[in-house]
């Protein structure tokens, strides 16, 4: 998946923390656990890659800015992260970050059947953000996600998994515990927020 377009990054003085929260079959749930959790409009940009139909995407959005009082808007092409907002990404397109830190929405092939992938997401944002991004991944019902976090535990990102034990499917969370040497926070549902808080 590594592609030289990834490889310049911005200065670290123009980059922003990111969230990525990547998840599938069961990940609702926990993306709506997580949204309330949000006490104070966060100094990150928040950025949802779930695998899901076509139909769920401006319900999903309208949805969470019902929970939250911040912008939260679907994902266009060329769109550019801010903080203290959320972005949601569209079924059908992978979801990846260039390095001026505009979202970029792609059509190439499925990765572990899914687009958009959270392995593909990964692997770009940690990329052109290093040290800067927090990734999530909860349940889903297959692998993907586990190649995208072992890049971001490469680049010194922080990894935070939902613990298998209670996730709706086990798969998804469980490969990236079982494909990452050394996962930062394995934590249940009504954690991951203010695990995750802890590196805003």
């Amino acid at each position: 998946m590594a592609n030289s377009k990834y490889i310049e990054r911005k200065d670290d003085q123009e980059l922003i923390k990111v969230v990525l929260f990547c998840g599938s079959a069961g990940a609702i749930n926990v993306l709506e656990r997580f949204v309330k959790d949000i006490n104070q409009v966060p100094k990150v940009a928040i950025v949802v890659v779930l695998h899901r139909k076509t139909s769920m995407q401006d319900h999903l959005v309208n949805y969470l800015g019902s929970m939250v009082h911040m912008k939260v808007e679907a994902i266009e092409h060329g769109i550019h992260l801010e903080k203290g907002a959320i972005y949601v990404a569209p079924a059908g397109y992978h979801c990846i970050l260039e390095k001026d830190m505009t979202l970029s929405l792609d059509l190439s092939e499925k990765v572990m059947f899914s687009r958009p992938s959270a392995d593909v997401s990964l692997e770009s944002f940690s990329y052109n953000l290093e040290d800067k991004l927090i990734a999530i991944i909860v349940s889903g019902a297959n692998a993907d996600g586990a190649e995208g976090a072992k890049w971001v535990n490469k680049r010194n990102g922080k990894v935070i998994v939902q613990s298998p034990a209670e996730a709706f499917a086990k798969a998804m969370p469980g490969a990236v515990i079982e494909a990452v040497e050394q996962v930062d926070h394995i934590v249940p549902a009504h954690e991951i927020y203010k695990t995750a808080a802890k590196y805003f």
